[in-house]
Formats: C-alpha cells, structure tokens, sequence
C-alpha cells in the first residue's frame, strides 16, 4: 500500500514541477493558457481564475498544461492571436525548456535542503573496506583491496567517488587493471567481461560508510550545486554505457522499482527520500531534453531547426517524427515496466 502510494505521489510532485515550469514561464510571457490540470480524467474539483481552469482530476497519476495556438492554425490565429505558435522565437523557446529548467531547479533545492539538515551524507567515498567472498566471482586481486586508501583512478579514468567507480567498471573491457590510490600507490586487479558478473563483483565490495555533512545556508547551496553537477554528470555516463551496450536494458527501471526504492528511503530517514526524489528530478529534466519528438527537447530542436532554415517543418514530417518519437518512448517504458514485474516475481 505505501509502495503504491509513494508511486502516486512521486510521480504527481515530478510532474506537478515541471508542468509549472511551462505555466509559470507561458503566462509571464502572455500567451493564453486555459487549463492546469493535476491528474487526468473527470475532474474532481475545478475553479477558473484569470482564465486559466484549474483542475484536479480523477486518475492521480501526472498533469498537463494546456497552452492554446500549440499547432500554429489559422483558425488558432484568428481565436488566439498571442497563443504559442505566433509568439516571438525566443519566447517560445523559453517555455519548451522551462518544465526541464524547473525540475533543475528542484533537484537543486533539495539537494542543497538535504545538505543543510545534517543527516544526509552525500557522495560515498571510492574505499573499499571490506570484501564479501560469498558474492565475489573469480577474479583476481579484488580480496586484497587495500582498505584505508581510496581509489583515485581505473587506468587513466579519474574516479570521483563509489558511483564513479561503478559507472567506470561497468563500462572497462574484460582483463587486468590497474587501481590508483590517493597514496600514490597501484594494485592489480581483473574485471570480468559479463555484466552480470560485473555487478555481482560490486554487489561483493563493501564501501567506506559515508560521513554526514554539517553546512550552513551558503555552504549547503553550494553543496547542492556540487550534487546536481555530480548526479547529471552520472545520468549522462550511465545513458552512454547504455547506448554502447556496456550495460544491458535489463538494467532499465520503471515506476515500480522507483517506488520501492523510495520507501526503502524513506525509512531509511527523509533526507535520503528527498536526496532520491533530487535524483529523480534530475532524471527527468535531462530526460526531457533529449532531443525526440513529443519531449521538450524535441520541440527545442524543432524550434531550433526552424531558426536555422527561417521556416518550420513541414507538417506531414512533425506528425511521422511524433509518431516515432512516441513509439520509442513508448517502448522504453513498457520494457522498464516488464523489468519491474520480473524483479518483483524473483527473475
């Protein structure tokens, strides 16, 4: 039951942010927006003000904004002269990237919250204290870590922290390499070629337990800078191995498996559940700025291209390159939900 609600409500708040970003930004620059709707479905409760109808909605699962003069009609024209497609260039670029800029921003506001409070550790150091031999496949060197030194480097890869660290193995060829400590001295180890036995070697290190941190305002928002800097950083390396193959789409996670780990957090104490939800946030923002069709940075690009040739595309080609767009996103989610349910039944 707290799984399913925690879905519900991590989802509504992530989109809830981004959706704002899109009013927020639609109306400041006048373009008419005439529905701000939690949920979706029949409306629950509605009351209109400036003349914007807010709703909210029977399935409690997202929202939208509805911004008028989307598809540049004339008929749109004549009914909504200042609506989105006749604005200006610049001003409809600043609402397509406000809903990523807003989920930035929230990312940023707890992370630098999170810091501030005290009991949220940040980054794991790359120290390696103690090694399961149960979970260890058969490789070489890794019993014999050191454990009072951290790993500065895997080979000529700078590694930051245990993330990094995970993130650099997942993506290293099969054979010996070489550990560099902050001492300045090395140590030989293998890494093997499966994924599966890459994880398995990680899931058999046991990192140094991270130290709480203790900031003020200033240095909590520095802090929280720091993170979301860091995080982005990781996002962007884990979509790279995952477009190379060094990690499979099994790997791939979907709303049940996100909320699970978020109860897992959120017993954990409040600031890990809101240092996941920042990590969710970022997610979506840098998600949402991919450049494909029906997301915002799909709409940025077209935009972008318009700028660049003084004419839109033509219409027949936004409708395929929707359709397509949709169909991918489409597909990722459904595989992440399979994964999900195959993690849920033991497979």
């Amino acid at each position: 039951m707290l799984t399913a609600l925690l879905m519900i409500l991590v989802a509504d708040v992530l989109i809830f942010v981004h959706e704002i970003g899109h009013f927020v930004a639609a109306r400041y620059l006048g373009m008419p927006v005439t529905s701000f709707s939690v949920g979706f479905g029949p409306a629950l409760f509605k009351r209109s003000w400036r003349g914007t109808e807010y709703r909210l909605a029977l399935i409690p699962l997202g929202g939208y904004v509805r911004i008028e003069g989307m598809r540049g009609t004339e008929e749109e024209r004549e009914r909504w002269p200042n609506g989105f497609a006749f604005q200006r260039r610049w001003k409809r670029l600043v609402v397509v990237g406000a809903g990523v800029a807003a989920n930035a921003l929230l990312a940023l506001f707890l992370y630098s919250l999170v810091s501030i409070t005290g009991d949220w550790s940040g980054p794991v150091a790359a120290r390696v204290v103690e090694v399961d031999q149960s979970l260890l496949p058969p490789t070489a060197g890794w019993s014999s870590v050191p454990s009072n030194r951290t790993i500065t480097q895997v080979d000529a890869s700078p590694v930051s922290d245990w993330s990094d660290l995970a993130l650099t193995l997942l993506g290293t060829e099969e054979g010996f390499h070489v550990l560099e400590f902050d001492d300045g001295s090395s140590h030989r180890v293998w890494v093997p070629a499966a994924e599966n036995a890459k994880i398995q070697l990680l899931e058999a290190l046991i990192p140094a337990a991270p130290e709480p941190v203790d900031n003020d305002l200033s240095e909590g928002v520095i802090a929280g800078t720091r993170e979301v800097g860091r995080t982005a950083k990781l996002i962007a390396q884990s979509g790279g191995l995952l477009a190379t193959g060094a990690i499979g789409i099994r790997q791939l996670s979907g709303p049940i498996e996100i909320a699970r780990v978020s109860e897992r957090t959120l017993r954990m104490s409040w600031n890990q559940f809101l240092a996941f939800l920042a990590f969710l946030s970022l997610n979506l923002a840098i998600l949402n700025a991919l450049p494909i069709p029906v997301l915002d940075g799909g709409h940025f690009a077209l935009l972008v291209f318009e700028a660049s040739v003084g004419r839109p595309l033509p219409a027949v080609l936004r409708r395929y390159s929707t359709v397509a767009g949709a169909t991918v996103i489409v597909f990722f989610m459904t595989f992440a939900l399979l994964n999900d349910l195959l993690r849920l039944f033991g497979y």
